[in-house]
């Protein structure tokens, strides 16, 4: 690690000059007012060195690439290769890791048929909530044997109503045929009385049969409204006792409305049948998240188990396949990666290949402008010098001499 520092800040420091030295040639070059002079072909050579220095900086990150993808090779190499017990005990924990993670997504694409309000009203009151759903039962159960009683009074008060109403009409009628029969009576006595005077005729069989018919009238009237007198009493005790009672079961109708509908607000619910169901949600759903916290710890627990197992091969990166666990299970998923990486670390070679063609032709180009003229700035040959010991390069005159 120290020596690669060490590299490191030297290129660092070479490249820190050559960019000096760039700056200089430049500023001369600037003062040029005739670009037919040959002074123009070093500010060409200058671009060609820079672009040589560009694709140099894109060959080590694609060699860098280079070897990350080897590395990443190599690990899958060693797993595939381990002794059967590790690599027994490796696929053990990814599995069990995926089926966890299943287990999660499952758990998160659950959804309840209970509300966020509901489940935080229930959550409070928990402990109580079988009692609370059977007192709400019980009383809509006596709520509706209420309104049944009610609707029964109700019948009987207006039955006693039209009883009352019946016998007063019935009051009204003797009244009239008792002034009709004392009417009829005083008549026939008036017309007796006159026949007597007119004609001296013996009218006291009529008379007696007068009085008698009139004693008897007399008499069923006076029965028929004695009777009617006691059926008035009659009615108006049992209209009494039906408006008592009904103002009691309305007191009561009252509260246990009260009470049905209290449970219904505070609940969200239109009866007791749905806060069972949704106490039933309720319960499910807590089950659903203990069981997420269980399955998380657990995937907590595997994850830490894999990641030490892998830590234990001396894998170039352990880490990378916490997030691959399928192909630590599946061998056709790890072959599909195998190939994804081979076929990416041939790319990165053909691209190598392409920056190295493109970096030799620059060179060779600046060989040719260098040998067709001999006149340049002193710093160009500085720059070309240090550009070739940055970059590896060299000239190609060199070599074939």
């Amino acid at each position: 690690m120290g020596l690669f520092t060490s590299r490191q800040k030297k290129k660092e420091l070479r490249a820190a000059k050559i960019d000096d030295a760039f700056n200089r040639v430049y500023t001369q070059i600037e003062g040029i007012d005739n670009w037919n002079d040959p002074k123009k072909l070093e500010h060409y050579i200058l671009d060609s060195c820079e672009q040589i220095i560009a694709s140099t900086k894109a060959m080590e990150r694609q060699k860098m690439e280079y070897r990350i993808v080897t590395r990443y090779l190599n690990d899958i190499k060693t797993i595939e290769n381990l002794p059967k017990d590790k690599a027994k005990d490796l696929r053990t924990t990814a599995a069990r890791i995926c089926e966890l993670e299943q287990n999660l997504i499952n758990a998160r694409a659950i959804q309840r048929n209970i509300t966020e309000e509901q489940f935080e009203v229930i959550s409070d009151d928990e402990q109580d909530m079988p009692e609370i759903i059977n007192r709400f039962s019980s009383d809509e159960i006596y709520q509706a044997k209420l309104k049944r009683n009610l609707g029964y009074l109700e019948g009987e008060k207006s039955r006693w109503e039209i009883e009352r109403e019946e016998l007063k009409e019935q009051v009204k009628l003797f009244r009239r045929m008792a002034i009709v029969i004392m009417v009829s009576f005083m008549t026939l006595l008036i017309l007796l009385f006159t026949m007597y005077n007119a004609s001296k005729t013996d009218i006291s069989g009529w008379v007696l049969a007068v009085l008698f018919i009139c004693a008897v009238s007399g008499f069923i009237v006076f029965l028929r409204q004695n009777k009617i007198a006691k059926d008035n009493k009659v009615a108006i005790v049992h209209l009494n006792q039906a408006i008592s009672m009904l103002n009691v079961e309305r007191m009561k109708y009252v509260n246990v409305r009260n009470s049905v509908e209290y449970s219904k607000d505070k609940y969200h619910v239109r009866s007791a049948a749905e806060l069972q169901y949704v106490w039933e949600q309720y319960q499910d759903k807590v089950r659903d998240q203990q069981r997420y916290i269980e399955n998380n710890e657990d995937l907590e627990f595997y994850s830490s188990k894999l990641e030490r197992l892998l830590g234990s091969l001396g894998l170039a990166d352990d880490k990378i396949w916490l997030n691959q666990v399928n192909a630590l299970i599946d061998r056709q998923d790890m072959a599909d990666c195998r190939h994804r990486l081979v076929m990416r670390r041939k790319k990165i070679r053909d691209r190598l290949e392409d920056h190295r063609k493109l970096v030799q032709e620059e060179r060779d180009e600046i060989d040719r402008l260098m040998a067709n003229h001999e006149h340049y700035l002193p710093e160009i040959q500085e720059i070309i010098k240090s550009v070739d010991k940055l970059c590896g390069t060299s000239s190609s005159i060199k070599k074939d001499a």
